[in-house]
């Protein structure tokens, strides 16, 4: 097996790809010791991270606020033969991994922003009514280091 890593240090490309993607996994401490990963929809603003929690989800009343979490991307890329390649590649992944402290969010103005731009970003139909029990809790990755890699491996 081989692989090649390559950091990407493109900080347009890594936003773009952030703005983009439609979900990510973000890994957090619930109660006392118990680590969770969840797959989930976002909002990529001012290089923080912000998520969406269902009214009745129970998962917000278990978050430690204030603690490091991180977030996640994954992009299956195409796959890229070079020359320099002693190997034929079988995959190409772009990753992102955000990590910060999980905050929560009160500021209604701020709140009623991020709404709109989650309905922008996830609601391709126009008309109709649009649901906003999934938009009642918001909380933030405040992020203290963004890290983005290209693997192609085989």
């Amino acid at each position: 097996m081989h692989k090649i890593v390559n950091q990407i240090r493109d900080l347009e490309l890594i936003e773009k790809e952030l703005s983009s993607n439609p979900v990510g996994v973000l890994a957090i401490m619930i109660d006392s010791e118990k680590v969770a990963q969840i797959a989930t929809t976002f909002i990529y603003q001012d290089k923080n991270v912000f998520i969406f929690l269902e009214s009745d989800n129970e998962l917000y009343d278990k978050i430690q606020f204030d603690t490091n979490v991180t977030f996640t991307i994954l992009k299956y890329g195409k796959l890229k033969r070079t020359k320099d390649m002693e190997f034929e590649p079988t995959y190409n992944l772009f990753s992102i991994s955000i990590s910060g402290i999980i905050k929560k969010i009160d500021e209604v103005k701020l709140f009623e922003e991020l709404q709109k731009k989650y309905i922008t970003k996830y609601k391709k139909v126009a008309g109709g009514e649009v649901d906003l029990s999934i938009l009642h809790r918001v909380v933030i990755i405040d992020s203290e280091e963004i890290q983005a890699f290209e693997e192609t491996g085989g």
